[in-house]
């Protein structure tokens, strides 16, 4: 900063210029207040506020129930009815007295129960085979028009209805068997050889039945085969695949015909 031009101080009508000068010159007394003035910090990641629940010790996520204790669990699970289930589960198992004790036990198997039971099965067989078969029940539909377009046949809308409704009954009773134990080994092999059969019957048809019979047939075989081989697992639909390509390649019936 560059010097500040003064005046002479003999001068009596310039006494109030020159002490407004140097009070200007000399620095201001720092205030303690000034001194401390607070200043701004970045906020560590440790300060950040995370979502979820907080870790524990372990590093795992500390949930509410554990700060239950056991005492207070166990008065749960007994007003919950879950201790019946689980000494009738163990007196099928084992073939004695219905005795609890183990807590541990009893506890694993509240879990599985609590957040198995929900999970298990959500929507109803009956309701999720009647989701299926609608759309099932369309694509016959489809099926229907198209092949008696092909062959040049006239075919309403109505007529197209009335042959939807016959088949949602059989449509929906394969539906529901096989949503209510597609679970079951015995029906995946069932399943199987029934994708497999409807595509190979299929391929026959299309090559060595008149007209009449595909009409007739050939929706609801495609129909059940699309549905069979989307239920299943891969591998099976894989192999339902391979069998039905193999028939096509080889077609047994092309000799004696």
């Amino acid at each position: 900063m560059g010097k500040i031009t003064t005046v002479d101080s003999d001068a009596e009508d310039n006494v109030p210029l020159i002490n407004s000068l140097n009070a200007l010159n000399t620095p201001a007394d720092p205030s303690p207040a000034s001194e401390q003035l607070p200043k701004l910090e970045h906020p560590s990641v440790s300060r950040i506020v995370r979502a979820g629940p907080p870790l524990g010790a372990d590093g795992k996520p500390h949930y509410l129930i554990d700060d239950i204790p056991d005492n207070e669990k166990m008065r749960l699970i007994r007003e919950s009815g879950l201790l019946k289930k689980y000494a009738k589960s163990k007196d099928k198992g084992r073939g004695n007295g219905s005795d609890v004790d183990e807590e541990d036990e009893a506890f694993e198997y509240m879990e599985e129960h609590m957040y198995g039971e929900d999970e298990e099965e959500k929507i109803p067989p009956w309701m999720d085979a009647l989701i299926y078969t609608v759309g099932l029940v369309a694509i016959y539909g489809l099926f229907e028009a198209l092949v008696n377009q092909q062959y040049n046949v006239d075919i309403t809308l109505v007529d197209v209805l009335e042959r939807m409704a016959k088949a949602l009954g059989p449509i929906y009773f394969i539906v529901y068997l096989t949503q209510k134990y597609h679970h079951l080994r015995l029906v995946s092999l069932v399943m199987l050889m029934a994708s497999c059969a409807s595509g190979c019957y299929f391929i026959y048809l299309s090559l060595h039945s008149p007209r009449l019979g595909i009409m007739r047939r050939a929706p609801g075989l495609v129909t059940m085969w699309m549905y069979l081989t989307f239920m299943m697992e891969v591998r099976s639909a894989v192999i339902s695949a391979l069998v039905v390509v193999l028939f096509w390649i080889l077609d047994p019936y092309k000799i004696s015909l």
